[in-house]
């Protein structure tokens, strides 16, 4: 790196950044997804607004390719750039609660677990990820699937402002009443239009959910999965579960592992709900109980940074009988990497996600009824596994395929190959994605932010 680019990125963030010879470099660098292993020359880490908008000014003198970091979780490795710079947002994780006004002020650096734990001693809670090492701004601009999305809507349903810097270095205060195009972009496909350095989020009074997950053997998966698909679809809103299909416990055993989250207060619910959780199928393992918000978003564990990924989903109008058929000989097909595995994932489109937003945004798979996603998974040391990986999770995204019309569906799972601008028009409709390019051409026609799909002709992503 030159002594002028080094320059420019210091008097951006003094003292905050990071190069190739700094003892701390390999461990900031490091995403999610070992598969994207990005050497940047330059991590910038702003402390503030004031210096990410200066950040982000330096880095399009440079020349360089750049990119934003929130959480670092992006499957498709959006949070890095190699050789470019990257405005990493770790230090803007600040979280501030009003119990009184029921809302957040949540830094775009945080994770969901700064926020759960800050809500969460006032009884307070909003729809984040499923796991709690997942970056707030990522999730949020993708749209957000969660545990309490049934009853509260996605994520970005519970956004009542941003703040976000532009690429020219505007400091923008966006609402549905200040910047209504802007507010409509950053509700289910954000990436592409600025950083945002704060979110405002809408919180829930959530005492207690019932809550945990039940796992099923799962040698022959099916019976389990039309358990699911027919508990699900005439689900209230109040309850959420998804399903996994994995290897469980010490053993490795294959289970279809639901998640269960009812946030009502029905007790006759309860004793339905358990019945039928309990005498439809013989559980192999049973962790439902009445526990805190912050409980439940612990109960699907975590995952280290660095394994590799490749996810591969689509967004589906049900679940037939050929489809879980299909699906569960995909997982009878799955890899073991021990003591990670393949894992097909679905999750429910329903309740509040459906019935539609209080505020209008870009998500495009409102109406479907699953989210199925092949998420191969394995230890970043085996590079060999690589293809027959890869083409494991297509194999899952391609059975669901007949069942879609939402493209990609879920921008948040898609893979690097398919953010391409024809899939894009599939997943958001000619005339958003032709809204989107507008915008994208109006904040940012050089295309510094480069996330997702593609809107610039003649711009790489």
């Amino acid at each position: 790196m030159s002594a002028d680019v080094r320059g420019l990125l210091e008097d951006a963030c003094p003292g905050h950044v990071v190069t190739p010879e700094h003892p701390a470099y390999d461990r900031v660098r490091l995403l999610f997804n070992g598969a994207h292993d990005h050497r940047p020359v330059a991590v910038c880490l702003p402390r503030n607004t004031a210096e990410v908008r200066a950040a982000v000014l330096a880095a399009q003198q440079t020349g360089l390719p750049a990119a934003v970091r929130g959480g670092g979780h992006n499957v498709a490795g959006a949070g890095s750039a190699d050789g470019g710079v990257v405005i990493d947002l770790r230090l803007l994780d600040q979280v501030r609660v009003d119990p009184d006004s029921r809302t957040a002020q949540v830094g775009g650096g945080a994770v969901w677990a700064d926020v759960d734990l800050a809500a969460g001693a006032h009884q307070l809670a909003t729809t984040g990820g499923t796991f709690d090492d997942t970056g707030v701004g990522g999730l949020t601009l993708g749209g957000g699937i969660g545990h309490l999305m049934g009853r509260y809507g996605l994520t970005c349903d519970n956004v009542l402002a941003y703040e976000l810097v532009t690429a020219s270095g505007e400091i923008l205060t966006v609402s549905p009443e200040c910047h209504p195009e802007i507010d409509w972009a950053l509700r289910g496909a954000g990436h592409h239009f600025g950083v945002v350095t704060r979110f405002t989020f809408r919180l829930h009074h959530v005492p207690l959910v019932y809550g945990g997950y039940v796992a099923y053997p799962a040698e022959d998966p099916a019976p389990a999965i039309r358990l699911f698909r027919d508990l699900m679809q005439d689900a209230p809103d109040d309850l959420t579960c998804t399903l996994l299909l994995e290897r469980h416990g010490p053993m490795q055993k294959p289970a279809a592992v639901m998640s269960v989250c009812y946030a009502g207060d029905d007790p006759g619910y309860r004793v339905t709900l358990d019945k039928v959780l309990r005498t439809t199928l013989t559980p192999l393992d049973w962790r439902i109980a009445d526990r805190s918000y912050v409980s439940m978003q612990l109960c699907l564990g975590r995952l280290p940074f660095g394994l590799r990924h490749y996810w591969s989903a689509r967004c589906t109008t049900g679940l037939p009988d050929d489809l879980v058929e299909g699906l569960a000989e995909r997982f009878a097909a799955a890899r073991i990497t021990d003591p990670y595995n393949d894992t097909v994932l679905i999750e429910p489109i329903h309740g509040a996600v459906r019935s539609g937003a209080r505020v209008p945004g870009a998500v495009p798979f409102r109406s479907a009824r699953f989210n199925i996603t092949g998420m191969a998974i394995w230890d970043s040391g085996l590079h060999d596994a690589d293809a027959q990986q890869r083409d494991w999770a297509r194999s899952v995204s391609r059975l669901a395929e007949p069942y879609s019309t939402w493209g990609e569906g879920y921008v948040n799972y898609a893979n690097h190959e398919g953010l391409t601008a024809a899939r894009g028009e599939q997943t958001y409709g000619p005339e958003n994605f032709a809204r989107l390019r507008r915008l994208k051409q109006r904040l940012d026609p050089d295309g510094f932010f480069r996330s997702g799909y593609s809107l610039l002709p003649g711009v790489a992503r």
